[in-house]
């Protein structure tokens, strides 16, 4: 491990050399169990060294995630022989995160969250920014213990000790700052999160190039995945019920970002919400001889499809979309790659704006929050 300070983050976690991604998930979260600052809302002293101690606890859990991912692409990487790179399966999601604005756009953000880190096993951060620096928005939040009993999750009389037996854990928190996006940025830089779970506005013309959407900004400054849902879409999880509807899946590929960082993630993301029957549509727009050569992997109910198109490469996807009814779109992402990019968005963002179906984009490489 090339970090620095990976012996002092290895005695906080309290683990040898050699661990386990399982050993250090579960390191984590008893580490967070101790020092949760809810645990001392009634004593200010207490409660401050806690959130110091979170800080701490964080930062290491994601530069050892960091490195262990690295030392698994560096292994993946081809041999002299000259073999094919298989892009790594790495742990998925730990941790979720879902901004909302207590709206009922971001209920349908706020179920598709919950149910992934259900599913995941995962922390879930609900975060709401207010300029209201007097009352309490807390109560306004989703209810997650209600949300559960609906969906026959947990018994009716059921506890939060009983809600720990799930697996997963959260918090609810609340930023008072002017600007929504700076606030989310802050919190994401002590609290880095695997996916962020939001609603997005469907913008176009002159607006689109002068006014940038909270959602967009939020996940070009993380870096990290982030699973957008469109107004007027109920997406692919029942906010009724919670079950899970992830069938059809577009991946749009190219030469560059490489293509299986979004066919792997698409796999995983279908496997982690424990879906069947699912088809997986690989586009390419362009020629026929330029479309890269892919293995996917190999799943006993689930079915891959070659399409190809000519044409806007926008207007191809919003296109294949509809042609194959897609659940769900996974794109990988370079970011920004220039002037005209910053200014436009790039082609990910250009989709999400045109297009109504839920959008999972994908970064070639992680990046904290600055």
């Amino acid at each position: 491990m090339r970090n620095r300070n990976v012996g002092k983050f290895l005695e906080l976690f309290d683990l040898g050399r050699n661990f386990s991604d399982e050993e250090l998930r579960n390191a984590y979260r008893d580490l967070v169990q101790v020092w949760h600052p809810d645990k001392y809302a009634n004593n200010e002293r207490l409660k401050g060294r806690a959130e110091a101690k979170i800080k701490e606890i964080n930062e290491a859990y994601a530069a050892l995630r960091s490195e262990i991912e690295a030392q698994k692409r560096r292994a993946a990487q081809p041999q002299a022989t000259g073999g094919r790179r298989d892009v790594p399966v790495l742990d998925f999601v730990d941790n979720v995160f879902h901004p909302t604005d207590l709206t009922e756009a971001s209920d349908v953000a706020f179920a598709h969250a919950l149910r992934i880190a259900l599913a995941a096993k995962a922390r879930l951060d609900i975060f709401h920014v207010t300029k209201r620096k007097n009352g309490n928005t807390v109560h306004e939040f989703p209810k997650i213990m209600d949300t559960l009993r609906e969906w026959n999750a947990i018994p009716e009389d059921s506890t939060q000790d009983d809600l720990r037996k799930l697996g997963f854990f959260y918090q609810k928190v609340v930023g008072y700052h002017d600007n929504a996006v700076s606030s989310i940025l802050a919190y994401l830089r002590d609290h880095p999160s695997d996916i962020i779970v939001l609603s997005a506005q469907r913008r176009g013309g002159v607006d689109r190039l002068i006014r940038k959407s909270v959602a967009e900004k939020v996940s070009r400054s993380t870096g990290g995945m982030t699973l957008f849902l469109k107004d007027g879409h109920e997406g692919f999880v029942s906010r009724d019920q919670g079950k899970v509807h992830l069938k059809n899946i577009l991946i749009p590929i190219d030469v560059e970002p490489d293509p299986l960082i979004s066919v792997y993630a698409a796999f995983k993301f279908a496997q982690l919400l424990e879906c069947s029957g699912c088809v997986f549509t690989l586009l390419y727009v362009g020629e026929a001889a330029s479309m890269p050569d892919i293995s996917p992997p190999s799943h006993s109910d689930w079915e891959w499809k070659n399409m190809r198109k000519k044409g806007n490469v926008v207007e191809m996807i919003q296109e294949a979309a509809d042609e194959t009814a897609a659940d769900l779109i996974v794109m990988a992402t370079q970011g920004h790659q220039g002037f005209l990019d910053a200014v436009r968005g790039n082609t990910t963002e250009n989709v999400l704006r045109g297009c109504s179906y839920p959008l999972l984009s994908v970064p070639e490489r992680r990046i904290r929050p600055r």
